[in-house]
């Protein structure tokens, strides 16, 4: 591997340059011991980290002492915090015949696997021991005039992948968990005040919105509200002594307050983020020796125009609507959270970025973010930035977890150490083997399949998006070509293989996706056998195979909050056993009276007659309407006989989408005059946020010319899904007529 070359070529250089080495071990022997505070947790599990290592490398182990004398020794030490040296920085010295290892917070022990990468070679790729690599060594050796300094470029540094699963990955790239930062973190107004416990009688307490009080957040302005929020953080506080961090945040929605006292403060600052500073500058003000943050999200995302953020505080900012094809520094869509982010600068002595790194709709879904991963982390930090927030799928694992960890974990550390392209290349060489050519030349395809700069790369997309461009069946046939010579070269070797596989359920999964949206036609889940539509041998094949792979290799949900990989067998199962269905409505001349929502065109106005149900996810195979009714007539030239009418709406609350306020469909026999054949209103929409179908069916059995088919959405979004720039959505998948 190249990485091993370079430490042979480095030991090499020093042999024939003749430069003075301390031997630490050398013949199976070590005359160096280890010094470390018997009593200090962090300098001990620092010096079991060194030890272990060398002994696993080289056979011998280094005894530790608390105290060492007239001998050689590696010297570990906890060192204060200063501004020459942050928390969490670190040194190693050779000094005579002792090499120091110091460090302030946890540095000591992120210098053990500093110790572990340069001196013995050892590399983490990913979580588990089987994804840690430790060269056998016969010997070990530093230069006499070793020293080296290091400090993190950020204060906080978390990579929210399935790394953090692995406390040992966390350490040997010297990252964060937010569960040992934060005694209270992100969304927190229902934690400080639960509606459940308070709203009944104390309305007052909460935002007045649209008219009235409603528990979605709180009044800032209520110095009851300031006053149990203050009682709150103090015993809070005293259960969790050690937190460093206490959020103090609205919660994951619109709806500030909009009483005189509110306004008048969100008046004069440009918008909600005025109400909340103030509010949190006042709470904070109460506690001058602890650290506050909040979210600078959503209402609060600008700055404030004149008020300054107490010195105490964090302000965390969102880049959560900009694309990631590019770097944030360079991405079009990123302009607003860069402008954003200087305001901030400007108002706040501590700014955060919580940044976003995978599509959160789809976790497998080839996402080609490689290459613009340094430069945005560059940006982050010349702008000033002091902690980062980089999210992945969490626990689950998402398109190139592995990779894209590994950069960012070293990133956050030193944004200018190795480029992206070395940690690229050093981690697919020494991930993956053999077939580390094809899973290179994957990566870089799908990045120069990308399309031009107008097309996103939305976090929110789903792998219809890209059908016909780096997603498209031409391509993935490329990718899954390249794949195929990466399972070959790794053939014989069962890690390889996994890692392999990995790689490979994107490419199933997107294929599983496309073919739901293809239905019966080309590259969809259905063919014809004669008479008979019959399920794709292949789809079958992939489905039950990716199941299996998916629950082995670590995918835990297929996006956030959604599907775990048994509920995504069971709605195969359901397709699957459905089949399809004819639809005489594409033998019909099909017209809009109203235009359907563009952002979500599916299969344009064919989606309503292509035999291609929709599924849960309305963002392929629906067709929305805006606020405005769907009025849709099927002319069908000549009288036809007609047995049933039915149709779906989806019924999605969290995205606005909502069954029809009423459902109308009549029928003509000359297309002028026209009878009801079905009539239904909705009385009201009760808080449901369950995602389902809601299916319409009417019985014909007659001869007709032309169906007419309305549905009219809610007039207005019901009060407990309210939102003043929303309208209330309906959408159809197919009208089947039979």
């Amino acid at each position: 591997m190249m990485w091993k070359f370079m430490l042979g070529l480095l030991s090499l250089v020093t042999i024939v340059q003749g430069k003075e080495r301390l031997v630490l071990v050398e013949n199976g022997k070590t005359d160096y011991v280890i010094q470390a505070d018997a009593n200090d947790p962090v300098v001990q599990k620092a010096a079991a980290v060194i030890s272990t290592f060398t002994k696993e490398s080289t056979g011998v182990d280094f005894a530790i002492q608390a105290k060492v004398d007239g001998t050689h020794a590696i010297i570990l030490e906890r060192s204060p915090i200063t501004n020459a040296s942050p928390e969490d920085s670190y040194s190693i010295e050779a000094v005579g015949k002792n090499i120091y290892i110091k460090g302030s917070g946890k540095g000591v022990l992120f210098a053990a696997y500093r110790y572990v990468r340069d001196v013995i070679g050892g590399r983490k790729w990913y979580t588990g021991k089987e994804n840690t690599d430790v060269p056998k060594c016969t010997a070990l050796y530093v230069d006499a005039d070793l020293k080296i300094f290091s400090k993190p470029n950020f204060q906080f540094r978390e990579v929210y992948f399935p790394v953090e699963l692995d406390q040992e990955y966390m350490d040997w790239y010297g990252l964060h968990n937010l569960e040992d930062r934060w005694g209270d973190w992100g969304h927190t107004f229902s934690k400080i005040l639960p509606p459940s416990i308070y709203f009944k009688d104390h309305p007052e307490y909460y935002a007045l919105y649209d008219g009235k009080r409603q528990p979605i957040q709180l009044c800032l302005s209520n110095e009851e509200v300031f006053n149990h929020t203050v009682a709150y953080f103090k015993k809070r506080m005293l259960e969790n002594p050690t937190a460093i961090y206490w959020s103090i945040a609205a919660n994951d929605d619109i709806g500030s307050c909009t009483c005189d006292l509110c306004q008048a403060i969100d008046k004069r600052e440009g918008g909600a983020q005025g109400s909340l500073i103030h509010f949190v500058n006042r709470v904070a003000g109460k506690f001058p020796d602890k650290k506050f943050t909040t979210l600078a999200y959503l209402e609060s995302a600008n700055a404030p125009a004149h008020l300054r953020v107490a010195d105490n505080v964090s302000v965390i900012l969102s880049n959560i609507d900009a694309f990631r094809k590019n770097d944030i520094s360079s991405e079009y869509s990123a302009a607003t959270f860069r402008r954003q982010l200087g305001a901030w600068k400007s108002k706040s002595k501590h700014v955060f970025v919580w940044d976003y790194l995978t599509q959160f709709t789809n976790y497998l879904a080839p996402f080609p973010i490689q290459g613009t991963m340094q430069k945005s982390m560059q940006y982050l930090k010349g702008q000033g930035v002091e902690g980062v927030f980089l999210q992945g799928g969490g626990a689950t694992y998402s398109d190139m977890a592995e990779l894209n960890a590994y950069i960012l974990a070293n990133l956050a550390w030193d944004t200018d150490g190795r480029s992206e392209e070395q940690l690229t290349d050093e981690f697919i060489e020494g991930y993956y083997g053999k077939a580390a050519p094809f899973i290179k030349k994957y990566l870089d395809l799908r990045r120069n399949h990308l399309p031009g700069a107008s097309s996103a790369l939305s976090i929110y997309g789903n792998p219809i998006d890209n059908r016909k461009d780096f997603l498209s069946p031409e391509a993935m046939d490329q990718y899954s070509t390249l794949l195929e010579k990466a399972e070959i070269a790794s053939e014989g070797n069962p890690l390889l293989e996994s890692r392999i596989r990995r790689v490979g359920l994107g490419l199933d999964y997107t294929y599983l996706q496309q073919a739901r949206f293809y239905g019966p036609h080309q590259h969809g889940i259905f063919e014809q056998d004669g008479e008979h539509w019959v399920v794709r041998p292949n789809v079958s094949r992939k489905v039950t195979q990716f199941i299996k792979d998916a629950k082995r290799l670590g995918v835990i949900e297929l996006a956030e909050g959604g599907a775990s990989p048994d509920a995504y067998a069971k709605e195969w199962s359901e397709i699957f056993n459905a089949g399809v269905r004819t639809n005489k409505a594409s033998q019909a001349s099909i017209k809009l009276k109203n235009p359907f929502d563009p952002s979500f065109p599916a299969n344009g106005l064919e989606t309503l007659s292509d035999s291609v149900p929709g599924y849960m996810d309305y963002s392929y195979n629906w067709l929305l309407w805006n606020g405005e009714p769907m009025d849709i007539t099927f002319d069908f030239e000549q009288e036809k006989h007609i047995d049933t009418i039915e149709l779906n709406f989806l019924k999605d609350a969290r995205h606005w989408i909502f069954s029809p306020k009423e459902v109308r469909i009549s029928v003509s026999q000359n297309g002028e005059d026209f009878q009801d054949v079905l009539l239904r209103k909705l009385e009201s929409q009760e808080e449901d946020y369950t995602v389902e179908k809601v299916r319409y069916r009417a019985l014909i059995n007659d001869r007709v010319k032309v169906i007419r088919v309305y549905a009219e959405p809610l007039a207005k979004l019901p009060e407990w899904r309210y939102h003043p720039k929303r309208n209330a959505l309906i959408a159809c998948d197919e009208i089947w007529i039979n």
